[in-house]
C-alpha cells in the first residue's frame, strides 16, 4: 500500500527526508546512487547471519516440528517456509514494517510518535505468547541496539548526502535517532523491546527504502530458518538453498501484504507455530534456544 506523506510540516511535528517518500520502495530525495548502495549495505549488515545478535540460536519452533516427525526431507521443509511466509506478514515482517512507517510519519510529534511505538511494543510482546520467542527477540533487540551504538560511536554509519565524507558522526543520537528513541523508551520501562519493531526503526533511519529493507529483514528470516534445518532436520545444504531461493516469490508477497496492514491485523494466524514454540519448552533434547 502506497501513502502520500506531506513534506510540508506543522507545529510540533518532525521533519525529515526519509518522510516524504511517496512509496514504500522509493527511497529518500536527494539521495546519489553511491548513498543509496550504502543504505542497502546498512540494512545487509544488521540483517547478515553473522551480524552477532544470536538469530543462530533460534528455531523459532522449527525444532518441535523436525522431532515431531512433520519436517523430514527437503519438500517438507520447502512446504514449511510457504506456510511460515503466509503468516510472516502478521507476525515480525509486519511488526517491523508498522514501526518503519510510525517512524517516517512527519505528521506524529514527539510524543505521538513515543505514544505509536509504545502501543505496538505492548501488542507485539503480549501477541508473542511463546515465552522463548518473546525471551529471544527481546535479547536480540539488546544486542543489536548495543552493536548499533558501538557502530555509530566509531562514525560508521550510513553516508548522507549532507556531509559529503560518507561518514555521520554524533553517536546513536545523531545517527539512529528512531533506534535511540526505542532505547530511551526501554531505558525508562515503556517498552520490552522487540527485534522485529528494533528493525523497523533501524530502517527507517539508514534504509534507502522500507519495502526494500523488509524484503532485506524477511530473508535473514528464512534465511536463518534453512540454517537451522540444515542442522535439525538435516538437510543437505544444496536442498535448503534450493527450497530457499523458491521461497523468494512468497517472500515478496509477504511484505506487500504487510504494507497493507494495520496494528489491529497482527497476529491473526499462525497459531500453529506458537504452539510448536511452546512446546519446544519441553522437548526432551534440543539443538536451538526456541
Amino acid at each position: 500500500m502506497t501513502r502520500n506523506v506531506r513534506t510540508q510540516t506543522r507545529p510540533g511535528t518532525r521533519s525529515h527526508s526519509s518522510a516524504t517518500a511517496t512509496a514504500p520502495n522509493a527511497a529518500p530525495a536527494g539521495l546519489s546512487p553511491d548513498e543509496i548502495e550504502a543504505r542497502h549495505l546498512a540494512m545487509l549488515q544488521v540483517c547478515d547471519s553473522v551480524f552477532p545478535i544470536g538469530a543462530f540460536a533460534l528455531s523459532n519452533g522449527m525444532e518441535t516440528f523436525v522431532q515431531r516427525d512433520f519436517l523430514r526431507r527437503g519438500p517438507d521443509f520447502e512446504q514449511y517456509l510457504k506456510n511460515y511466509l503466509e503468516v510472516a506478514p502478521y507476525k515480525e515482517i509486519g511488526q517491523m514494517v508498522i514501526a518503519g512507517r510510525y517512524a517516517q510519519d512527519s505528521r506524529l510529534s514527539e510524543r505521538g510518535l513515543d505514544t505509536r511505538i509504545e502501543e505496538l511494543d505492548a501488542l507485539c510482546s503480549a501477541l508473542q505468547s511463546a515465552r522463548e520467542i518473546r525471551d529471544g527477540s527481546e535479547r536480540m533487540c539488546a544486542r543489536l541496539i548495543k552493536l548499533v551504538e558501538k557502530m555509530d560511536a566509531n562514525g560508521t554509519a550510513t553516508v548522507t548526502a549532507t556531509t559529503g565524507s560518507g561518514i555521520k558522526r554524533g553517536g546513536i543520537e545523531r545517527n539512529s535517532p528512531h533506534l535511540a528513541r526505542y532505547r530511551r523508551l526501554i531505558a525508562d520501562g515503556r517498552c520490552r523491546g522487540l527485534h522485529a519493531i528494533a528493525m523497523g526503526l533501524y530502517a527507517a533511519d539508514h534504509a534507502a527504502s522500507l519495502r526494500s529493507a523488509a524484503v532485506t529483514y524477511g530473508y535473514s528470516l528464512i534465511s536463518a530458518l534453512t540454517m537451522c534445518a540444515a542442522k535439525a532436520i538435516p538437510l543437505s545444504q544444496y536442498a535448503g538453498q534450493v527450497a530457499l531461493h523458491d521461497s523468494f516469490p512468497n517472500l515478496v508477497q509477504a511484505v506487500d501484504v504487510a504494507f497493507t496492514l494495520k496494528p489491529d491485523d497482527l497476529g491473526i494466524s499462525g497459531a500453529y507455530l506458537d504452539i510448536a514454540a511452546m512446546q519446544h519448552e519441553t522437548l526432551y533434547s534440543r539443538l536451538y534456544m526456541s
